[in-house]
C-alpha cells in the first residue's frame, strides 16, 4: 500500500525542516521555504485534474491585441502540479490581497483566471500552510502600538487558517535560525499554541535541535 497524503505532508515537513537546520543561508525567505517544501509534494503526488477552467479577461491587457489569445490557452489545461503558492480568491472566507502560502489540491480543482490571475475554490483543497521565517527577536515581540508586528502575522495567519472550510487541514510552520524560545521563556508559543488550537490549525516550531527539545518537552508538560 503507497503512502497517505498526510504521510507525504509530514515527511515533506521533516525534510524541508532537516535541510534549514543543517544550512539555514541556503532559505533567504519564507517564499524559499515554501517552494522546497512544495517540490517535495509535486514530486511525490504529481498532478492533479482540473474539472473547470473559467476565464475572466478583465481590463488587464491594455494595449496588448492577443491577450484574449493568451488567457484562452488556460481553458485547454486538464491538469496542474497538486501544490500552488499564494492560494486565494472570492471564494475563500478572507479577501483577495490575504492569500495562504501553500495549497495542496483534492484530486480536482476548479480554477479561474481573471486579468491573468488564478483563483480557486477553497473546497477544492485537502491542506493549507502558513510558513513564517523569524529571522530577530523583534519577529514575535508582540507590540499593542504595531498592528503589524511579527507576532501579530502569525496569529493572523493562523486565523485565516481557522476560516478554511472543515475538513481542510491547515498547518503554521515557524522556522527560526536561533533560540528565539529562550527569550521569554516561552511565553508566545504558548499563546500561539492556544490560538491554533482553537482554530484547529497544527503548529511547528522548526527551531535548532536543542532549543526544539526543551520546547517539546516543556508543552509535553503543560496543559496544551
Amino acid at each position: 500500500m503507497g503512502e497517505s497524503w498526510a504521510d507525504i505532508v509530514a515527511e515533506g515537513l521533516d525534510t524541508t525542516a532537516e535541510a534549514f537546520r543543517i544550512n539555514p543561508a541556503n532559505f533567504s525567505d519564507e517564499r524559499s521555504l515554501t517552494e522546497h517544501f512544495r517540490s517535495q509534494l509535486v514530486d511525490t503526488l504529481g498532478d492533479v485534474n482540473v474539472e473547470a477552467v473559467t476565464v475572466i479577461d478583465g481590463s488587464s491587457r491594455g494595449a496588448v491585441p492577443d491577450h484574449k489569445d493568451y488567457t484562452d490557452r488556460y481553458k485547454q489545461v486538464e491538469q496542474i502540479e497538486c501544490a500552488h503558492c499564494e492560494i486565494g480568491g472570492p471564494k475563500f472566507p478572507f479577501p483577495d490581497d490575504h492569500r495562504i502560502d501553500l495549497g495542496l489540491f483534492d484530486d480536482e480543482v476548479s480554477l479561474q483566471i481573471d486579468g491573468g490571475t488564478q483563483e480557486y475554490d477553497p473546497t477544492d483543497l485537502r491542506a493549507g500552510f502558513e510558513f513564517k521565517y523569524v529571522k530577530n527577536t523583534n519577529y514575535l515581540r508582540y507590540r499593542p502600538e504595531r498592528a503589524n508586528s511579527k507576532y501579530a502575522d502569525i496569529a493572523s495567519d493562523i486565523t485565516r487558517l481557522g476560516k478554511l472550510p472543515a475538513g481542510v487541514e491547515r498547518w503554521c510552520v515557524i522556522f527560526s535560525n536561533y533560540g528565539l524560545l529562550r527569550k521569554d521563556d516561552g511565553t508566545v508559543a504558548s499563546g500561539l499554541e492556544e490560538l491554533a488550537a482553537e482554530h484547529d490549525v497544527t503548529l511547528r516550531f522548526v527551531l535548532p535541535e536543542v532549543e526544539w527539545n526543551s520546547l517539546a518537552r516543556k508543552l509535553r508538560d503543560s496543559d496544551l
